[in-house]
């Protein structure tokens, strides 16, 4: 029976051969990155410092062949050929919360913009009685609903809310665009209405706000993925974040822009806190023009010890962490979760991805 040991962690780990290595490093619980779970993202990369893994099944963009020379793996699409020693990479400020099942009841659903809705829900159940339900700012979480005696609707949706809401007042905020075709989304303001349960699985994600970071935050954000995105500014600037945080919320056209309001109040209560509203299409007096990853690049920002938090599509995702590591940013100072369509692999599968298209942005295996 094969060995995974991580020396830095003095861990030792026992795994059956042809294992998926993700799957036993969550297993024992051991601070990984991960999100999309099926090689697009990279997030999962660690060192291989020794053994033998049969990589098979990922995206170059997430593990180019530079990399890959360099020793390190996605742990996702790793399978374990025999012992193995691995060393873990960015692990700064990595907080690994356990994984919670909520019961919740819907107490509000607003729309903030056309068939764009805010979900609010109250915790009525966890499964740790007495333990409160605890994520930190820019996670996700799988939310589900029955819709029959044997059927069940789940997508991954990031938490709008900061965490405090959650420990201290037991409510989840979560930003869903209602699209034809959202097997979830569609059920909102029909199946899921005031009162209606709704089951919560998480947290989940790496792209979360490293407190103990004394730099410059950006957060970019595309659609709703403003969600997470307010979650982290909301939480450095109410812990007493005294560095500049910029946000940078990016939307199509001037109708679907919502936020205003709220970002505006953060720059009225908060001295370094700035916001840019960017519209691709008719931008209104005010708002930035372009996309909101172009407009970020635009910028004169000075990215020197500064961490940047993305959350939208892969497309904008990829390309705008490739274009701030090729100016110098760090790997470990870009944090996202895109969105990516599940593969109908068994590796997905094993790992608990859905099975189904999930919609949304900030949160893996969404539609922008």
């Amino acid at each position: 029976m094969p060995t995974i040991s991580i020396p830095a962690l003095a861990l030792h780990m026992q795994a059956d051969l042809d294992d998926n290595l993700l799957k036993v490093l969550r297993r024992s619980k051991v601070p990984i990155h991960y999100s999309c779970k099926q090689g697009e993202c990279g997030s999962c990369k660690c060192v291989l410092e020794s053994g033998a893994v049969e990589l098979h099944g990922y995206k170059d963009t997430a593990l180019p062949e530079v990399q890959r020379a360099q020793g390190l793996i996605l742990a996702c699409c790793s399978r374990i050929k025999g012992d193995v020693q691995l060393r873990l990479v960015d692990s700064d400020d990595y907080i690994v919360h356990p994984e919670r099942h909520l019961v919740t009841t819907v107490i509000g659903l607003t729309e903030l913009a056309p068939e764009v809705f805010s979900l609010r829900l109250k915790i009525r159940y966890v499964d740790r009685e007495g333990e409160p339900f605890i994520f930190s700012a820019g996670q996700y979480a799988q939310l589900s609903v029955q819709t029959g005696p044997h059927t069940t609707i789940a997508r991954d949706f990031s938490m709008a809310s900061t965490p405090v809401e959650a420990e201290y007042d037991d409510e989840l905020e979560f930003h869903i665009r209602r699209t034809p075709t959202g097997a979830f989304s569609g059920l909102l303001g029909r199946a899921v209405v005031l009162g209606s349960a709704v089951f919560v699985d998480g947290p989940m994600g790496s792209s979360h706000f490293r407190p103990r970071h004394e730099g410059a935050l950006y957060a970019v954000a595309a659609g709703t993925g403003l969600a997470p995105m307010l979650s982290i500014a909301k939480t450095a600037l109410d812990n007493g974040k005294l560095e500049p945080v910029v946000l940078y919320a990016g939307f199509k056209t001037p109708q679907e822009v919502y936020g205003r309001d709220e970002l505006a109040d953060l720059a009225r209560r908060f001295a370094n806190f700035r916001f840019h509203i960017v519209v691709e299409q008719g931008a209104h007096a005010g708002d930035r023009s372009g996309r909101v990853g172009d407009v970020l690049l635009g910028d004169p920002n000075s990215l020197d010890g500064s961490k940047v938090y993305l959350a939208g599509s892969p497309a904008m995702v990829e390309a705008v962490s490739a274009a701030l590591i090729e100016r110098g940013l760090p790997y470990g100072d870009v944090h996202a979760d895109a969105f990516y369509a599940p593969r109908a692999v068994d590796e997905a599968a094993a790992l608990g991805a859905p099975a189904a298209e999930t919609e949304h942005v900030a949160a893996p295996r969404a539609e922008v």
